[in-house]
């Protein structure tokens, strides 16, 4: 009767740690959970999730690294261990003293090793568990511009991952991604090339079974976009177009994915001033975007915005001018006026305008643009000051002198105070001042700025610059004009005194 009541007492306490273990929410849950709400842009609630799944991984990781000693009773306990074997013995009876010794050492070691095994599983797991949930938080904290929480976050997992994966493993290519995107939105440019660069190396050491040649793609054109946007155009194209051909292999040419992978090489093409291969490029992309988001989506007018740019280029303006005001439309809809979409739009109809000489439409464009740059960004940004230049030169280009002058000391003012008065921007806002100086004849002053700008060139830039020897330039002309002035003086003197 003893015997089967501890039988059921046993039971009974195994079914309760069961059901507990069942009530128990573990780390993979909230992780899942805090995907799904980052993926939905509930990052509130992804922040909260995560954090309980980073909780409960390091409270496992924590009781995983304990000693045999501090296990769980449940493994532990030896007279609870004992209990349990009896239920599941068949035998009956009673052994001798040194049969039963033996028997319980035997238990004894092979208790110990199991639950030594367990310990180190659980605290393996437990680790893997804590670095992806901090590669996920760092994910998270990118997507919200908080850098510096993203960049501890993902050190974190960086160091995990290296530590339970290897350092040639795939989670390390993907933190390896993610740190590269971070340094690039924090400006540490001199990081990031390094970062991509062991991520892409990674991804195409795989197995050619385990390969992704898709997740290859995306890992060439996030290296390649980084090269181009600093000038490395030779090192970004075959880049680009090693990513294109791997994704149009695998999904066909016209797969919605393809399109902004054109939109990079079209880009690229053009900053390298290869129109012809660009035009095709940026006329598929257009076409894809369409079909894929709709005519009038904001990332159509993106791409018809570069487009209408090298149409400008190319010096065919009526079609750059059809491509502008249609960008203008959809983002002006969609997004807004205020939207710094919609203005760099503006700006550049503005400018598409200006330098075919059609000033009655230009200057209301720069106009609502100064307004626009002004609202957004404060009446002394740097964005205000290239506006007051643009419009400035609007005025000074129709001999509207007396306009002009007041915009372009404005901007020198700017320039000044946020780039420092030895800055080669200012030497630039001089020259213009001292041009228009130099219209109105008024070539003391203009001699005075033009002094002004070279000093402070030579001094950034030295003086072998280009820009230095324009300068040089400009004021030589001016000394023999106001050389050849004086000896037109002297001679009229002379012949009034015959």
């Amino acid at each position: 009767m003893l015997k089967s009541w501890s039988h059921c007492t046993e039971l009974k306490t195994t079914v309760q740690l069961m059901d507990a273990m069942q009530e128990t929410i573990g780390w993979e849950t909230y992780l899942t959970a805090g995907t799904k709400a980052l993926g939905l842009s509930r990052y509130d609630d992804a922040e909260k999730l995560f954090q309980k799944a980073l909780m409960e991984a390091r409270k496992e990781l924590q009781d995983g690294a304990k000693p045999t000693g501090d296990v769980p009773a449940s493994i532990a306990d030896t007279e609870t261990t004992d209990s349990l074997n009896a239920i599941s013995s068949p035998k009956s009876g009673y052994s001798s003293a040194s049969s039963s010794e033996s028997s319980s050492d035997l238990d004894c070691e092979s208790r110990s090793t199991a639950a030594n095994s367990l310990v180190g599983d659980n605290a393996q797991l437990a680790e893997i568990g804590v670095a992806r949930i901090s590669a996920k938080m760092g994910e998270l904290y990118l997507v919200q511009g908080k850098f510096k929480e993203s960049e501890s976050f993902l050190k974190q997992a960086l160091d995990l991952f290296e530590r339970t994966h290897g350092k040639d493993s795939k989670p390390v290519a993907d933190c390896l991604t993610e740190m590269g995107a971070v340094y690039r939105a924090q400006g540490k440019y001199s990081s990031v090339e390094a970062l991509l660069r062991r991520a892409l190396t990674i991804y195409e050491s795989e197995d050619s079974e385990q390969q992704d040649p898709l997740e290859v793609a995306t890992m060439l054109g996030n290296l390649a976009d980084f090269l181009r946007a600093h000038g490395k155009y030779n090192a970004a194209e075959p880049l680009f177009q090693r990513a294109l051909a791997k994704r149009e292999s695998v999904l066909g040419p016209d797969h919605p994915s393809i399109g902004p992978y054109l939109h990079n090489l079209a880009l690229l093409y053009h900053a390298e001033g290869k129109y012809d291969q660009a035009e095709p490029l940026y006329t598929r992309a257009v076409r894809m975007f369409e079909e894929t988001w709709g005519p009038d989506h904001p990332s159509v007018a993106t791409v018809l915005n570069y487009q209408a740019e090298l149409y400008r280029m190319l010096g065919d303006f009526a079609r750059s001018e059809k491509i502008h005001w249609r960008a203008l439309k959809i983002r002006q809809t969609v997004l807004g006026l205020q939207h710094p979409s919609t203005a760099q739009t503006l700006s550049n109809l503005a400018l598409l305008f200006h330098i075919q000489c059609k000033y009655d439409q230009a200057e209301p464009l720069y106009q609502s643009l100064l307004e626009i740059r002004t609202k957004d960004w404060g009446p002394k940004h740097m964005h205000v000051a290239e506006v007051l230049n643009s419009l400035a030169e609007v005025y000074h280009d129709q001999e509207k002198y007396s306009e002009a002058e007041p915009l372009y000391w404005r901007a020198v003012e700017i320039i000044q105070e946020n780039m420092g008065h030895d800055h080669p921007t200012v030497a630039k806002a001089l020259r213009r001042l001292a041009h228009l100086y130099e219209e109105q004849e008024n070539f003391s002053e203009a001699d005075r700025l033009y002094r002004w700008g070279l000093g402070v060139s030579e001094k950034a830039l030295g003086a072998e610059h280009p820009e230095v020897a324009e300068l040089v330039a400009r004021y030589a002309a001016l000394q023999r004009k106001l050389i050849l002035d004086d000896d037109n003086d002297d001679t009229t003197e002379i012949l009034w005194r015959d």
